[in-house]
C-alpha cells in the first residue's frame, strides 16, 4: 500500500527526476537546513524537482520516546520556506512502520526519485532493515554531514529538547534558526483545500 503524501501547493513543470531530503525534519533546525540546503542546490543544478519526505506521527513520537519539538503544520512551513518544491508526509502508523523495505524503495519510485540525501543512520522499512546500501541499489545517496554550533556541539532535534527542558530557550532557538518565510508558508497552507485524490491518502 502506498505511503500516505501530502498535498503540494504547486505544480513545478519540471519532469527531469526528483531529489528528496528524507528525515524526520523535528524543528527543521539549522542542521536539517543544512541538509535540505544541499538538495535544493543539486536539484536546482539538474533541474530536477526538490522533494523532501517526512513522516507523521514523528517515528520517536509514535513509539514513546519522545514529543515533538514543533506541530506538523509549523514542519512543513518551514520546510516551504527553505524553497522546496514540495513536502510529502507519511502517516507513520503500525501498519506503515511494518511494511518491508521495498515499499519504502517503490515509494521514492513512484515519486521519480533519482537521488536521496539522508543521514548516515537513517534506516526503513520493517524492524528497521533497510539501510543505505539498500537504498543505494536504486538510487544516487548522499548522506548529511554534522553540523555544528559556535561551541562546536552537534545540532540535533535532542539537544533542542535538552535545551528547552533545562530553560534555555534562547540557545534552542538559536539552534533551530529563523525562517522569515514560514509564517507566511502557513498562512498559505491553512486557507487551502485538499484534493479528493490527497484526502483518500490522508484518510
Amino acid at each position: 500500500m502506498p505511503a500516505p503524501l501530502s498535498r503540494t501547493p504547486a505544480a513545478t513543470g519540471r519532469t527531469a527526476g526528483a531529489c528528496i531530503a528524507i528525515g524526520a525534519f523535528d524543528g527543521v533546525h539549522l542542521g536539517h537546513q543544512a541538509v535540505v540546503g544541499a538538495m535544493l542546490r543539486q536539484a536546482r543544478s539538474q533541474g530536477m524537482a526538490a522533494l523532501v519526505q517526512t513522516f507523521d506521527p514523528l517515528p520517536k513520537v509514535a513509539f514513546g520516546r519522545g514529543r515533538p519539538i514543533c506541530p506538523l503544520a509549523e514542519r512543513m512551513s518551514r520546510l516551504y520556506a527553505l524553497g522546496v518544491d514540495r513536502v510529502h508526509v507519511a502517516n507513520f502508523t503500525s501498519d506503515y512502520a511494518a511494511r518491508p523495505a521495498e515499499a519504502f524503495l517503490d515509494d521514492l519510485t513512484g515519486l521519480d526519485v533519482r537521488e536521496v540525501y539522508v543521514g548516515d543512520d537513517f534506516r526503513f522499512g520493517r524492524g528497521r532493515s533497510g539501510d543505505l546500501a539498500l537504498l543505494a541499489t536504486r538510487f544516487r545517496v548522499t548522506t548529511a554531514e554534522s553540523v555544528t554550533c559556535p561551541r562546536g556541539e552537534r545540532i540535533s532535534s535532542t539537544r533542542i529538547r535538552r535545551l528547552r527542558a533545562g530553560g534555555e530557550a534562547g540557545a534552542a532557538r538559536a539552534l533551530l534558526g529563523l525562517l522569515p518565510g514560514a509564517f507566511a508558508c502557513a498562512q498559505e497552507a491553512a486557507v487551502q483545500t485538499l484534493s479528493p485524490l490527497d484526502l483518500e491518502m490522508l484518510s
